[in-house]
C-alpha cells in the first residue's frame, strides 16, 4: 500500500497518525499569548512533574535529549524560578533538579491553554466518539512506550 504523506488524505493509519502529530505539534509548539514558559521547555517541566526530581543527566536520559540541550533549558528555567536545584542527598557535590511551585503553575496554565484548543476541535464530537478516541490514543501511547 502506498503512503500518502505528501498528499492531504491519509491512506493508512500510520499516515493519519503522522499527519495528526505534525498538525498538533505545530499548534502546541506555537507561542500562545500569556504563555509563561516556552513550549519547548514545557516538556522538561512535564517530565519533572511526572517523574519527580532528578539529576540533569537522568533528566536528559528521560527526555532522550542531549545533556547540553537540557542544561540550557534548566539554566533558563532556573533563572525564571520554574525549577529549583537542591543538593543531592546521596552526593553533596551533585544537584537535583525539581519543579518549583511557579513552574508547576506555569505548566498547568500552558496545558490548560493547549487543552482548550483540543476541546474546541472536539466540540461537535459526541460522547461515544470522544471515548473511543481516548481509548485508541491511550492504546497507541502505550504501544509507543511514550510515558513521561
Amino acid at each position: 500500500m502506498q503512503s500518502s504523506l505528501l498528499g492531504s488524505d491519509a491512506v493508512t493509519a500510520e499516515d493519519a497518525v503522522v499527519q495528526l502529530l505534525m498538525g498538533v505539534g505545530r499548534r502546541f509548539r506555537a507561542r500562545i499569548d500569556g504563555d509563561g514558559v516556552d513550549p519547548s521547555q514545557a516538556a522538561l517541566l512535564y517530565t519533572l512533574r511526572c517523574r519527580g526530581a532528578m539529576r540533569l543527566g537522568d533528566l536528559a536520559e528521560a527526555m532522550q535529549l542531549d545533556a547540553s540541550t537540557v542544561s540550557r533549558h534548566v539554566h533558563h528555567l532556573g533563572e525564571r524560578g520554574f525549577i529549583d536545584r537542591v543538593a543531592d542527598p546521596e552526593d553533596g557535590r551533585a544537584r537535583i533538579i525539581e519543579l518549583s511551585d511557579a513552574g508547576a503553575a506555569s505548566l498547568k496554565a500552558s496545558f490548560e491553554q493547549r487543552r482548550a484548543f483540543i476541546t474546541a476541535a472536539l466540540d461537535e464530537w459526541d460522547d461515544t466518539d470522544r471515548e473511543q478516541l481516548r481509548d485508541q490514543l491511550s492504546r497507541l501511547t502505550a504501544a509507543l512506550g511514550d510515558h513521561p
